[in-house]
């Protein structure tokens, strides 16, 4: 910790004298909740907290670019989480680490730590806008950012969730036919002496025209030992009716060759602007588990924001998670549910602010 804050003031004073000679900047998004969850224990007792992931992750970070001529830049990008309940610190840059180069014509080719391009679809239609990233089924499954569940595959080699690539290569590709986007990742496993065992690689295909957003990727994780492979397939649609209601939907379904575990998520959801500064969504997530065992769960979102300003913003949200059955395999895909209930509500109120 202490060589995270040296690290941090040195890079603090490196970005307040680089910043007035080039692109280099600070950034960041701090955002905290107070959260009221029920059922959380065997006898269905409540859990009152502090949480710093609700509107949108707490982090800070540094991104650059330099113009290298005719049209191509170099670009760097360093995220690291933040945990503002307590004061303290992630990993430094546990969220993005990355170095490429870009341009309007050739694209844009990034190396380091990453996101996957299961996460960069979703994200850009989720019903609730990617908000509560740990307890958000489409990310928590449909990207996978459960540790347990999908740490085992991929270049991450078991250090974190499969949501983030470790030794990855990302190339996105110019816009083509009038605004297709075309994406392709890579992440070495690094192990000698099998270059398949804990790698990932994926496409996806995005396309936005006319208020209509459209996205797709498909993914491929290995296991340390190459003998389990992780297949991830991510799809969904975002409609800008008129300019009070946004309609979204997509669908994400991962499974383990091993042990034939398949996981579905379903999710629909709307942006309603109520008025000029507050903004009301609904979400729905019918999540599904086959091939080992058989659960589900359906988890209803209402989230309200109200816009202070384009930096600032309070917000509030009530979820209702029911699941199949109070046993385990319905309770382990309830995420908010705990062990031996069968549903459980959770309400947050919290504040967003970037800088």
């Amino acid at each position: 910790m202490k060589k995270s804050l040296i690290a941090f003031a040195v890079l603090g004073a490196f970005a307040s004298v680089a910043s007035a000679q080039s692109s280099v900047v600070l950034y960041g998004v701090v955002d905290v909740n107070t959260t009221y969850v029920s059922n959380q224990t065997t006898a269905g007792g409540k859990k009152m907290s502090m949480d710093v992931s609700g509107l949108s992750s707490s982090r800070w970070g540094f991104k650059g670019s330099e113009d290298l001529g005719n049209g191509l830049k170099a670009n760097f990008n360093l995220e690291s989480s933040l945990n503002i309940d307590t004061g303290t610190a992630g990993n430094l840059f546990d969220r993005t680490a990355i170095v490429g180069l870009s341009s309007s014509t050739m694209g844009a080719l990034n190396a380091g730590r990453q996101t996957n391009l299961a996460y960069d679809t979703l994200v850009q239609v989720d019903p609730i806008g990617g908000s509560y990233s740990s307890t958000n089924p489409n990310i928590f499954f449909g990207a996978m950012n459960g540790t347990s569940l999908y740490g085992t595959h991929g270049a991450s080699n078991g250090a974190s969730s499969a949501a983030r690539q470790n030794n990855s290569i990302k190339y996105t590709a110019p816009s083509v036919l009038g605004g297709i986007v075309f994406s392709g990742m890579y992440g070495f496993g690094e192990k000698a002496g099998d270059t398949q065992a804990s790698s990932y690689m994926g496409a996806s295909a995005a396309f936005s025209e006319g208020g209509l957003t459209a996205v797709f990727s498909y993914s491929q994780l290995k296991d340390a030992a190459n003998n389990s492979t992780l297949r991830a397939y991510t799809g969904g649609a975002k409609f800008v009716v008129n300019e009070d209601v946004t309609l979204k939907v997509t669908y994400a379904e991962n499974e383990v060759n091993t042990t034939t575990r398949n996981v579905g998520v379903f999710g629909v959801g709307a942006d309603f602007a109520v008025a000029p500064a507050t903004t009301l969504t609904t979400g729905y997530y019918g999540t599904r588990r086959s091939g080992d065992v058989k659960g589900k769960v359906d988890t209803f979102v209402v989230l309200g924001k109200y816009a202070f300003s384009k930096r600032t913003a309070a917000y509030t949200s009530f979820t209702y998670a029911k699941a199949g059955s109070a046993l385990a395999k319905d309770t382990d895909i309830g995420i908010i549910i705990g062990a031996n209930n069968r549903s459980a509500a959770r309400f947050a109120l919290g504040v967003n602010h970037a800088f």
